[in-house]
This record gives structure tokens, C-alpha cells and sequence, in this order.
């Protein structure tokens, strides 16, 4: 969920051909309330087989649309022959080739398709409120201000989005794009009809050229027949493409124009007896004509609160087979980049990534159309790489794009954002961020730290200082030094879950920059933690040297014992004793009473380290990284108790490579650690999370 928007949106789909219902079934399944304009009866759906290539079928099957429960069969090859002397030029069997992709080519009957859409957008079954199909709904106007609809009765239908997909003789468009950009003939027509198989397969001659499952090609000079089965295979879809002076008749823009038999045969008058034989098996009242249209590239897909889709956008020659396809693909792009509580205001954004993610590929495609239109002898025809069309076009899938680019825009609104590996992914949780880069209210967190403050060497502790970069304030050979456990709870960014943390703080450490100033604090040479997120969090936002560790926090008759092991081999037992108890005057025995002057120092140090891939012992980055006392601490602190310090110790193992293959150069460094006296023992308890967003680089 992207807002706040729980009724969704209200969109009316101007239009209700293969792009409208695609957008209104997936626009339905996200909440939103679809209403469809449809200027026809819808009668029935006209037009002849549809290609569903690999990039549309993907995108049917994700909106519970399976193309072959109504009779879809897949592309089984290729096959090209010479229009004229009927020579077969090229055969291809696909079916191997084909499985590369994930989902198959197959071929339908475009009513077929488009009934199922329809039943899928109005059924009162399934997710999201059925989409309202508004029938012999003639739209006169458009406000693009107002997402207002007029229609031809006066008649008026608002939302907060108005999608146009009214094909290529779009009203739509001209709102958005302006009156002059319109479709314009190409050239070419084509004749369209339907021959069932049983008929091809009942005439000699014509059954000759029968292949199941096969895309025939029968190419002249300017002109071309198409063939192709949909409807399990027993319905043959013919396309016959030519230019458009050799069947030039008065006809109306569209594709239910009528055409005489006689024309189709003339047409094709020099093509082979097997072809004619073929052609001669049209049904005269079922034939139609249609001239092809192009269009120029349209300047913007949106105006204000009206956007545009498949042919109402980018009207497409057929010889690809895509116009289809990427209507569908227009359609999931809107679905992906408009779910559930996406609000109205949201609307403007998103529109702008919409055109900015439809534009290119659309226009690429079209324009790979049209190249593969060119006829057999134009000179641009042989240049052309057939298969890195189909390469680009097929592999795509456009509701993981858009959703992706849906996430980029969303993680992109608030601010700079951490990427760690895998960065593939975007943004990954942690203290600082959510997966869209928003901070966390952590102020509900709980937090209880048990702290052992210590006299120890300067001149043992100073060798885990990164050379030249820190070194002690004062000189001397006594240090103080903290070790530190924590336990947090209720984290939001670990799902109200939590962790605990070891770690050592050595005092009065400073870091003297090049222009000879001087910044002081406290430096933590490493952190254990028993939890592998905060430990890649902790590292690669903050340059923090954490390792993993068990950590393990038992509690008994007032003392606290915390264990630290791995896998199993316990390494460091930290013992805190009961609360102390004040004498007669009021003072802590036992040095308790002796507060650190370090405790409110201002700065923690830490020394970022990231190996050069391939050249061990170069870094590709290693530099001193602060992180400053905060101004306002986001922690509260409800209640500290003061330990004896006479009960409390600390006992480290060294053990050896065997029992500690990986932290042995650190436990034997620890187990050496000399401890000379136990300062202060002290548990605090509070709440808040200081998610150290604040940590820079020191120079």
C-alpha cells in the first residue's frame, strides 16, 4: 500500500476494447471503482485472431486470464514461401526456440479474448469491485481539469481519472494531445477473413498448405498473405496485406469495412493455384477490409487528469503482431503504478512516470513494425536483425518493470537512501530507514544497557588504534575503558523484535585532523551482536566493526551474568553484581560513587575498513568515521541501578584457532587485556532508539 486511500480511486476507462478491459480488470483487483464508456452495442467484438506474444501472455495469466481455457493454441514454426511461384523460401520449427521464453506465443481468436476480459472486469467473482460497463456510451467531451465525461444524451460521468482507450480514432487523444495529431493511411490495406479448417483441409489443393500450428508467409514485391490458426486449431485467420490503390473503395476508418471476393482475388491474382484455391474458400459476407493506419509519435500520454493507452496512443501497423501486446502491457504499466491506496494526489506523479516508462518501448516497437512492414525488395528490409526485435520485444514483463520503477519513485521521496548489498533490491531496512528510505518511530523501543567501566593499560590498548589516525589525549599508561551490553526490544524495523550487543569503549581517545584541530571521544574497536541483520546495517551504513557472537543474558538474586560465545565456546563472561548500598553519608562503597569523566563525552570513533576485491591487503576505503553526541537524545532513561562492585568481574577465554576459527586473534587480544581495577557497575533502563543517523566521515 502506497497512501492512504482505502476506497480507491474512481476512473472511468473511455473505451472497452482489449486495452480498457485488460486496465479495468487489474485497476478492479486493486480496489478501485472502473466504469467503462463503449461507444458500440458490444454486440460482438469485431476483428479476427490476436497474437498473444510471450510479453502480453504473462501479464493475462497474472490477471487470472489464461488464454488457452478459451482456445488459444501455441505457435508451433515459421514458414515463408515466394508468392508468386509458391516456392517454400524458409521453414522454421519454433517450439524448441520458443521455450526460452516463460510464458508461450500463442494465437487466439480476438473475440475469444476479449469476451473473457469482459467477464473477468464486470463479474461480481474475484477481488475489487466489479467494473460498471456502460454501453452505446458516445463520449462528445472530455474535461482534463475536472476527470468529467460528457456524453452524446448530456449525460455526465466523473471521476479522479479519466483512462482513454478509444483506439486510434481516439477523442482521448485530441484532449490530451491537441486535434492535429491524427492516425494517417500508411498505404497499405488489408483484407481480413476467417476459413475454418475442415474447409481447407476438404479442398486438395488448399489442403496442401495446411501446417498446425504454423505462421505462413506467402510474400510478393508490395504485397503479402498472412495465415495462421487460432481456436484450438480449427479456425484458419487470414491477413492479406497490399497497397491500398489496388482495392481502394469509399470506406469508413475501421475494421468492419466490407470487401467483394472479387477484389481479394485480384489482388492476389499472380499468386500461386495452391493460394487462389485458398482464397477462393472466403466467405464473401464475412470478408472485411481495413486501411492501415500510422501515426506520428505523440508529444505527451497525459493532460491533467486524462491519460491515454494502446491505440488511443500509439495506433500500430500488423506486422508484428503487437499492437495487442503492448496495449496490454499500457494496461499493466496503469495497474502496477496505481494499487491499492494510491490516492488522487498521487495522481500527477505517477501519471509523469507512466509516460516516461510507456514512451520509449512503445515507440521502439512501432517503429520495428514498421521496418518489418517494408516490402520484399525495399533495400532497408535486409539490414534488419530480426531476432533482436523479438529478443527486445518478448522479453519483457511490464508489471515487474513498472512496479520497480514504482519502488524507485517512492524510496526516491524521501531523501538520500542507503544501499547495501544486495543493491539490486533498492532500499533494505535498517534503524535508519523503511524499505521506501522513511525513518522509523522508534520512540516505543526498549533498551537496557549493563556497563563495566575499568582501569586498564594505555599502552596495551593502544595497539587497536589504526596507525596515526588515534591516539590517547593524555599521556600516561592508564586508560579507562567500558565494556558495554545491550538488549533492545520492540525495534520497528525488526518487526517489533530485537537483539543484544557487546562491544568495548576505551576513553579519552582523540583524532587529529589535518589542519591540526583536535576532536575527542571514545573509540570502539569492535561490536558483537546475535543478529546478522543489524550487524550488515551496522557495517555498511555505519562503518562499524561488528562480528557475531551468542549472547546469552541470565539474571539472578539481583546479579546479572552475561555470556558471549561461539557456537558454542563461551568466550567472555561479564558478572554484575546486586545494587549497591549506600553507607551513612549517603556514598556508593567500592568506587561506585565515582563518576567517569568520560561519560558525557561527545563523540564515539570507529575506523571504516572495505577490502579491495581481488588484492588482499589494499582497501578500496578505510577512513575514521565520528559519530556525534546527539543535541537531543531520542532515548529516555527511566531507571539506573548501581552494582557492587565487589561482586562484578570480567573473565575472558582465549582458547585457540579450534575452538574459535574466526575471532581467535580477538579472544587471545582480550584474554591478555590486564584489568586492574572495576570502576562502576551499573544497569540503565529506558526507551527510544538512537538509530545514529548523524555518524559522518571525520575529514
Amino acid at each position: 500500500m502506497t497512501g492512504n486511500n482505502d476506497r480507491g480511486l474512481k476512473i472511468v476507462i473511455v473505451g472497452a476494447g482489449i486495452a480498457g478491459l485488460a486496465a479495468a480488470l487489474g485497476l478492479r483487483k486493486e480496489g478501485h471503482q472502473v466504469t467503462l464508456l463503449e461507444r458500440s452495442e458490444l454486440a460482438k467484438e469485431v476483428g479476427a485472431a490476436i497474437h498473444i506474444a510471450p510479453n502480453a501472455h504473462g501479464l493475462l495469466r497474472e490477471l487470472g486470464v489464461y488464454p488457452e481455457t478459451f482456445g488459444a493454441n501455441p505457435v508451433h514454426g515459421l514458414a515463408e514461401y515466394d508468392g508468386k511461384n509458391g516456392a517454400l523460401r524458409m521453414s522454421v520449427d519454433l517450439r524448441e526456440q520458443l521455450k526460452i521464453w516463460q510464458h508461450p506465443w500463442v494465437l487466439s481468436h480476438r473475440v475469444q479474448l476479449h469476451e473473457a476480459l469482459r467477464e473477468h472486469s464486470i463479474s461480481p467473482e474475484g477481488a475489487g469491485p466489479p467494473a460498471i460497463l456502460k454501453t452505446s456510451a458516445k463520449v462528445t467531451h472530455i474535461d482534463p481539469e475536472t476527470a468529467t465525461v460528457t456524453l452524446e444524451d448530456g449525460s455526465q460521468v466523473s471521476g479522479d481519472l479519466v483512462l482513454g482507450a478509444d483506439g486510434a480514432s481516439s477523442i482521448s487523444r485530441g484532449v490530451v494531445a491537441g486535434e492535429t495529431l491524427k492516425p494517417f493511411a500508411s498505404g497499405k490495406s488489408a483484407f481480413r477473413f476467417m476459413i475454418p479448417c475442415k474447409e481447407i483441409l476438404s479442398d486438395p489443393e488448399a489442403a496442401t498448405l495446411f501446417r498446425e500450428g504454423y505462421l505462413c508467409f506467402w510474400m510478393a514485391d508490395d504485397r503479402r498473405l498472412v495465415m495462421y490458426p487460432c481456436s484450438n486449431n480449427t479456425i484458419m485467420n487470414f491477413v492479406g496485406i497490399h497497397p491500398s490503390t489496388l482495392s481502394e473503395t469509399k470506406r469508413e476508418e475501421g475494421w468492419d469495412n466490407g470487401a467483394s471476393k472479387e477484389a481479394l482475388l485480384g489482388v492476389y491474382e499472380e499468386f500461386g493455384p495452391q493460394v487462389q484455391a485458398l482464397l477462393k474458400l472466403a466467405d464473401a459476407s464475412s470478408l472485411k477490409i481495413w486501411t492501415l493506419l500510422d501515426m506520428d509519435r505523440i508529444p505527451r500520454w497525459f493532460k491533467g487528469k486524462v491519460a491515454l493507452l494502446g491505440d488511443a496512443a500509439h495506433p500500430f501497423l500488423p506486422h508484428q503482431g503487437q499492437g495487442g501486446s503492448v496495449a496490454i502491457e499500457d494496461a499493466a504499466s496503469l495497474i502496477a503504478l496505481l494499487p491499492k491506496g494510491t490516492s488522487p494526489e498521487d495522481l500527477p506523479e505517477r501519471l509523469a512516470l507512466y509516460e516516461r516508462i510507456r514512451d520509449k518501448r512503445a515507440h521502439d516497437i512501432q517503429e520495428f513494425t514498421r521496418r518489418m512492414g517494408a516490402d520484399i525488395n525495399d533495400e532497408t528490409r535486409g539490414k534488419m536483425n530480426i531476432m533482436e526485435f523479438v529478443n527486445y520485444n518478448y522479453g519483457h514483463d511490464e508489471f515487474h518493470n513498472s512496479r520497480h520503477e514504482l519502488k524507485k519513485l517512492l524510496s526516491s521521496k524521501h531523501g538520500p537512501t542507503y544501499l547495501r548489498q544486495p543493491i539490486a533490491f533498492g532500499p533494505l531496512p535498517s534503524p535508519r530507514q523503511d524499505h521506501f528510505g522513511r525513518a522509523y518511530s522508534s520512540e516505543d523501543a526498549t533498551f537496557t544497557t549493563y556497563t563495566i567501566r575499568f582501569k586498564t593499560s594505555a599502552t596495551y590498548l593502544k595497539n587497536l588504534f589504526p596507525e596515526s589516525v588515534f591516539s590517547f589525549e593524555s599521556p600516561g599508561t592508564v586508560a579507562e575503558a567500558t565494556l558495554r551490553a545491550t538488549e533492545l526490544n520492540s525495534l520497528p524495523w525488526l518487526g517489533g523484535g530485537g537483539y543484544s550487543f557487546v562491544g568495548l569503549w576505551i576513553y579519552g581517545v582523540q583524532h587529529v585532523k589535518r589542519d591540526g584541530t583536535k576532536v575527542l571521544g571514545s573509540f570502539i574497536p569492535f561490536l558483537f551482536e546475535n543478529l546478522s541483520d543489524p550487524i550488515l546495517t551496522g557495517r555498511d551504513e555505519l562503518g562499524m566493526p561488528k562480528l557475531h557472537c551468542d549472547i546469552e543474558i541470565r539474571k539472578n538474586s539481583g546479579r546479572t551474568k552475561i555470556f558471549c560465545a561461539w557456537r558454542g565456546a563461551e568466550f567472555l563472561n561479564m558478572t554484575l553484581g546486586g545494587p549497591a548500598s549506600a553507607g551513612p553519608n549517603g556514598v556508593i562503597p567500592n568506587g561506585a560513587d565515582e563518576v567517569s569523566k568520560h561519560e558525557s563525552e561527545e563523540n564515539q570513533f570507529v575506523y571504516r575498513y572495505v577490502p579491495s576485491v581481488g588484492k588482499p591487503g589494499e582497501a578500496d576505503a578505510e577512513y575514521p568515521v565520528i559519530i556525534p553526541k546527539p543535541t537531543n537524545s531520542p532515548t529516555i532513561v527511566d531507571r539506573t541501578i548501581q552494582g557492587n562492585t565487589k561482586d562484578s568481574g570480567v573473565e575472558f577465554t582465549p582458547g585457540n584457532w579450534e575452538t574459535f576459527p574466526t575471532i581467535h586473534h580477538i579472544t587471545s587480544f582480550l584474554a591478555a587485556m590486564p584489568i586492574s581495577n572495576i570502576l562502576e557497575t551499573k544497569t540503565v533502563e529506558g526507551r527510544g532508539l538512537d538509530d545514529l543517523s548523524r555518524v559522518q566521515r571525520l575529514e
